[in-house]
Formats: structure tokens, C-alpha cells, sequence
């Protein structure tokens, strides 16, 4: 049942695709003490998957943030713990249009390295708005889309991007994306 709730969710995100010259509104959930985990520079690590979309789109995605979360297209929330998710984006109707609620896992398992535990957020974030911009998962480990339901090495799969960074400003200058997922975007809002 879980996997053809899965499929539904996909196949209504599929077709909520950005199209060549689309604004997607997006909203991000406040960070306040009630969200154990939530450090307040999270938005920044979901503002930055969304421009890593739009760069890799060669701008023809374009994000605009609002203070509403009734009108945005992408909503990113926090997600409890106790969700057992990296993440899960999940398909929701705003004024007739698909859009997508962002559910982002804060990790405990970090440690004391605040660039692993920022890695992890970031590369969620990029995952699960890929999934807001229509792109299914893969097979593939070094895509952004791969789906650990195939097995793999999850701390392998963060560390290797971790290895990249040297301060959390690297993050915006690394994407995050294999050329699969450059391909899988650009075909998607053609």
C-alpha cells in the first residue's frame, strides 16, 4: 500500500513540473524553539538547493520567496523525528496549480561536525524539491534523485559531498547534482 501511495504522490508531482519561464513561489517554515533540531540558517540551506535548481536549469526556473504559505508552490517544513524520514514531498493544490509540501528531516546523527549535519539538510532539501520540480528517483548513487530503497551506503552517500566542503559557504558553490540530474531537470520543463 505504502508504494502505491508512493506512486499516486509521484505521478501528481511529475505533473507539477516548472515550465520554461515559471515562478515558483516557495515558503519556509520559521525556525523557532518548538522544532527541536531546527538551527536557524536551515532556510538558508533550502533557499540554496532551490537556486542550485534554477542555476542548473540555466535560469529558466525561477524561485521567489513569500511570506505566505498559502500561496507558495514549494512549502518547506521541519519534520519531527519521529517521522523516521530523510524526506518526503508531498503533492498539494494551490489556486488550481500542483505544488508540493517539502518535509525535511532535521538529523541527530551528526555528531559535532555542523558541516555533515548542514550537508545532510542541504542535500535533502535539494532532493525532495526535486521531486517538487517533477524528477523521479534513480538507481543511480551519484545522483542527486537516488532513492536508498536500492541499498547503498548512506553515510557514504553524504560523506562523499561533506569531503568537499572546507566551510558551510561551500555549499553554495557545490551543487549537490550529478550531469543525470542536470539531463533529468532540463527534459523535464521542455
Amino acid at each position: 500500500m505504502k508504494k502505491f501511495l508512493a506512486s499516486i504522490s509521484l505521478l501528481l508531482l511529475t505533473s507539477c513540473a516548472a515550465r520554461s519561464a515559471d515562478t515558483t513561489t516557495f515558503w519556509i517554515e520559521p525556525c523557532t524553539v518548538m522544532l527541536a533540531g531546527c538551527d536557524a540558517g536551515d532556510a538558508d540551506l533550502a533557499r540554496w538547493a532551490l537556486a542550485a535548481w534554477e542555476e542548473a536549469s540555466g535560469k529558466r526556473l525561477h524561485f521567489v520567496e513569500t511570506k505566505s504559505r498559502a500561496d507558495a508552490m514549494f512549502r518547506f517544513l521541519w519534520a519531527d523525528k519521529n517521522s523516521g524520514l530523510y524526506g518526503e514531498a508531498v503533492p498539494i493544490l494551490v489556486k488550481g496549480r500542483q505544488g508540493a509540501e517539502l518535509h525535511i528531516l532535521l538529523p541527530e546523527s551528526a555528531g559535532d561536525d555542523k558541516l555533515l549535519r548542514d550537508t545532510m539538510v542541504y542535500l535533502t532539501c535539494l532532493h525532495e524539491s526535486g521531486h517538487g520540480l517533477g524528477l523521479r528517483h534513480t538507481r543511480a548513487f551519484a545522483d542527486i534523485m537516488y532513492s536508498f530503497q536500492y541499498g547503498g551506503d548512506i553515510t557514504e552517500y553524504f560523506g562523499r559531498y561533506r569531503r568537499n566542503l572546507m566551510t558551510r559557504e561551500d555549499i553554495r558553490k557545490n551543487s549537490g547534482m550529478s550531469p543525470a540530474d542536470r539531463v533529468a531537470l532540463i527534459e523535464s520543463i521542455q
